[in-house]
């Protein structure tokens, strides 16, 4: 079984690997609210917590499923970005990429990433922690956010 020193090391050498595609719709009936929750979605910490929160979410629920994937076999990297336009909305864009150290540890992956059921509650997870993150900085009251994962790849 191959060994992996670090994370840079499985990312660099995993013969399986998967992207999910999340976009995090933010809105609010109020466009001055939605301006000022938009704004706190830019802060550094808030963005921080959101990744580490996604990322958190799969690899727990991977390592419930399989009990028996080494520490070192999966790790999942996620990066933001986002997009504001009044004409089309203020979206979070979320790439998680599932880093795995063997193809075993890839298959159980991707089915984890095909679970519909899974998929609905991070969904829900996801929401509820926007909201949470989002109110040290502004009041998420009356603020819609709807989360959807689009695309699950191999690379």
């Amino acid at each position: 079984m191959t060994t992996y020193r670090d994370f840079e090391d499985l990312r660099d050498n995993a013969p399986a690997a998967y992207k999910a595609e999340i976009a995090i719709d933010l809105g609010h009936a109020d466009k001055e609210r939605l301006s000022e929750l938009w704004a706190a979605t830019t802060d550094g910490e808030f963005r921080l917590t959101l990744t580490g929160a996604a990322g958190r979410f799969w690899e727990r629920n991977l390592r419930l499923r399989e009990t028996d994937i080494p520490e070192d076999h999966f790790a999942v990297e996620v990066v933001v970005d986002s997009y504001a336009d009044p004409e089309m909305g203020h979206t979070i864009y979320l790439d998680a990429v599932a880093y795995c150290g063997s193809e075993e540890v890839g298959e159980q992956c991707w089915e984890m990433l095909a679970d519909d059921d899974l998929e609905r509650d991070f969904a829900a997870h996801l929401v509820k922690r926007v909201k949470e993150f989002i109110s040290p900085h502004a009041d998420p009251t009356g603020m819609d956010c709807q989360v959807e994962v689009v695309e699950v790849s191999e690379l």
